[in-house]
């Protein structure tokens, strides 16, 4: 296939860890909307998190690598955390637009979309890049969907909400089953807990 009919989605966030949520997302978002390539882009450092100590890249990287083979559409790219700075998505999404030729989506959560206006550079990315979305069990839906009308409204936005049952999920939970020494099965694929036991994470 030629690049420019390609179809392409930059998924980023701290994956730390990527979580059956993620997953779930990623492999609706490639059947729903016909997306060629999806591609994991942990973040070096958001700048939302910077309050929090982040997993180090390797092994955030070796996780969702643990992932890759649930669909063959799936990639990684290092390139946020080879920036080594801050990341802030605009700026990312204008460089692989670029850089592809072909047509980009940006994979997020709901609660991240309601709030997009309020990021560096939002109105760029509710005006020039098509959203992929879901509900998560704690969002409230009335509120976020009359967010969204709101921004295909003003921005004329493209923002795909995709037919997925909202997934219980969440690294902070994860993260506090670990250091309390309690289950994750589930929660994870299990690549992702063995990668996480063998190195000895978030204890």
């Amino acid at each position: 296939m030629e690049d420019h009919k390609r179809k392409y989605a930059i998924y980023g966030g701290s994956f730390d860890p990527i979580h059956i949520g993620h997953v779930s997302m990623a492999d609706h978002a490639v059947k729903e909307c016909g997306i060629d390539k999806l591609i994991f882009m942990p973040a070096y450092v958001s700048p939302f998190k910077q309050d929090r100590k982040v997993t180090d890249g390797k092994d955030r990287c070796g996780m969702i690598e643990a992932v890759l083979s649930y669909n063959k559409a799936f990639c990684l790219s290092r390139y946020e955390l080879n920036k080594t700075g801050p990341s802030y998505t605009v700026e990312t999404l204008r460089h692989w637009k670029t850089l592809l030729g072909g047509n980009l989506s940006f994979l997020l959560g709901f609660d991240s979309v309601v709030q997009l206006d309020t990021w560096y550079m939002g109105e760029e990315i509710l005006r020039d890049y098509p959203l992929i979305t879901a509900r998560r069990p704690d969002t409230v839906d009335s509120t976020g969907m009359a967010k969204i009308s709101e921004f295909r409204e003003k921005y004329n936005s493209d923002i795909t909400l995709l037919e997925m049952e909202p997934v219980d999920a969440s690294s902070t939970l994860i993260r506090k089953n670990i250091a309390e020494g309690k289950s994750i099965s589930g929660l994870v694929l299990p690549g992702v807990e063995e990668y996480i036991h063998k190195h000895d994470l978030y204890r």
